[in-house]
């Protein structure tokens, strides 16, 4: 989450977390690990930023309808955010409905950030900005290292990082003034 919290703003630090960012949280058994982390890392950012009293993190299902009813949930609350960054691109999508729906314009009065970079959030109607986390490459290099170790079993194991990036589409800019 530090891609997101530091990419582009007029205060250092801020990006899809523009101004008062809110975290939209997937809670999913299949993904429950992920979400902590990018919460995590979110939070971890925040306060190094200087920000932690700006920390707003809304936990809800891995679903459109979750982002839609997560965002709900954050505009509901006292201090409407000017950045939104999601836990996955399917989740985002459903923050922008909500917030279509409530009458926002993306990112004129709230900027939207999702994670996955997955092929519709490049798609031009949408343009979500999204942190792609190099699934290519990950996949290249556990298919890689699965055969190295099926050739030669006592290998020893390795550690691939590789680091996730962002890509700034139409649905981030400064907060307004």
């Amino acid at each position: 989450m530090p891609l997101c919290t530091r990419h582009g703003a007029r205060r250092p630090g801020l990006g899809c977390a523009f101004g008062r960012p809110g975290f939209v949280r997937s809670r999913s058994s299949r993904r429950r690990r992920l979400p902590r982390r990018q919460a995590s890392g979110y939070r971890l950012a925040m306060r190094s930023l200087g920000l932690a009293a700006e920390i707003d993190v809304v936990s809800t299902t891995y679903t459109q309808r979750g982002g839609y009813e997560g965002a709900k949930e954050l505009l509901a609350r006292p201090g409407r955010p000017t950045a939104v960054f999601a836990g996955a691109d399917i989740v985002a999508m459903g923050v922008l409905e909500a917030f279509t729906e409530a009458g926002l314009s993306v990112p004129g009065d709230i900027s939207v950030a999702g994670y996955d970079n997955t092929t519709f959030a490049a798609f031009g109607p949408i343009s979500l900005t999204s942190v792609d986390q190099a699934g290519t490459e990950i996949g290249s290099n556990a298919a890689r290292l699965l055969l190295e170790r099926i050739a030669d079993r006592r290998k020893t194991s390795v550690q691939v990082k590789l680091s996730p990036s962002l890509v700034p589409r139409r649905t981030t800019a400064p907060p307004p003034e």
